[in-house]
């Protein structure tokens, strides 16, 4: 089977154990909506009289989730790493375990190039940081960095619980949570090394801040949404910005509606707070770039794209006439990085020099 088909495969099978349990509940609550009716009833009057205490709830949530995480890993299989990508985030996981951001290239690291790794001017991985720092706790914990997958998946459950808060009664916010921690997918995250649970609280936290922000102006709201869109940028850059657009052309609609009072409450106790960890984030991912890979604004997967990648990230970049051949030398003639971004992208091929 070739590579397309099989992830063609693979897709299909998601697809499939996600959709088929949600239509076999919908076709027998349209044939038969009295079925278990009264288990129903005291399972709703169970999740209201819990989800009373948001505290619990999310508490509960987190221990269902941690547990039903830990069981399939102990019962059914110790997971281990399989594609190219979980040897990535294995890779961060125990640079950061170590004390350390990153690591000095090996001697003959022509010999030792891999996927989704740069080899030069450090050997790291190419991904940004932030699931790397979650499985490096759980490492350091536990001894085994799957123990912060679970943690991350579990308070993922959480974050989506808390986001829910924000748009519904605490006890459907409550069933969401619930439903998320059985969820196939967010099940397959908790057992991989590659999975989207940090991405997912940061983006839940975002949205959950932003609904709030937009009923009240309360500063631990704007402090939560920099803290999700931070999480974002420092796991899924692309899609935190794409949200972060959309969040702020809704804000602008909404504006333009009148829906939104008292701007100036709202840019002070939400934008400034905000603005505030973002810029302690922003810092923190320089000085990050910097020690990887030798410039502030040259993030590692970047820097990974512009040595191996053959098709470009966007349907709009031209791809490369021919797909890079030999390893490729970082030595004292490189050039310094330039300071402006567009001036690096125009001059980064002059920094590269093949044997």
């Amino acid at each position: 089977m070739t590579r397309d088909r099989f992830f063609i495969v693979f897709w299909i099978w998601r697809i499939f154990y996600s959709a088929v349990p949600l239509l076999v509940m919908a076709a027998v609550a349209w044939r038969r909506p009295g079925l278990c009716r009264g288990w129903f009833r005291a399972l709703e009057n169970g999740l209201s009289r819990v989800a009373r205490n948001h505290l619990t709830a999310g508490l509960l949530i987190f221990l269902i989730s941690l547990t039903i995480s830990i069981a399939l890993s102990m019962l059914v299989h110790w997971p281990g790493p399989v594609i190219a990508d979980e040897f990535s985030y294995l890779l961060a996981s125990d640079t950061f375990a170590h004390g350390r951001l990153t690591n000095p290239p090996h001697p003959m690291w022509r010999h030792f190039e891999s996927l989704h790794i740069i080899q030069q001017p450090t050997y790291a991985s190419k991904y940004p940081p932030g699931q790397g720092l979650v499985m490096a706790a759980g490492q350091v914990l536990t001894g085994q960095a799957i123990a912060g997958v679970w943690v991350s998946v579990a308070l993922a459950c959480v974050a989506i619980f808390w986001m829910l808060l924000a748009f519904t009664r605490p006890r459907h916010a409550l069933l969401g949570g619930l439903l998320a921690a059985i969820h196939p997918i967010i099940l397959e995250w908790g057992q991989n090394y590659w999975g989207g649970a940090v991405a997912l609280g940061g983006g839940a936290i975002v949205i959950g801040a932003f609904q709030r922000l937009c009923h009240r102006t309360k500063i631990q709201d704007g402090l939560m949404l920099g803290a999700g869109l931070a999480i974002l940028a420092n796991t899924r850059p692309f899609e935190g910005m794409v949200l972060a657009l959309l969040l702020g052309l809704l804000t602008i609609f909404r504006l333009v509606r009148g829906e939104l009072h008292g701007l100036s409450r709202l840019i002070i106790r939400g934008a400034l707070p905000a603005a505030l960890i973002l810029i302690i984030a922003g810092g923190s991912m320089a000085f990050y770039n910097m020690r990887v890979s030798g410039h502030p604004l040259l993030m590692p997967y970047l820097l990974h794209e512009e040595n191996y990648a053959v098709a470009p990230a966007f349907v709009w970049q031209k791809p490369r006439s021919a797909p890079p051949t030999g390893t490729i030398r970082f030595d004292s003639s490189t050039p310094a990085m330039p300071s402006s971004p567009t001036r690096f992208r125009k001059t980064f091929p002059a920094l590269l020099k093949k044997d």
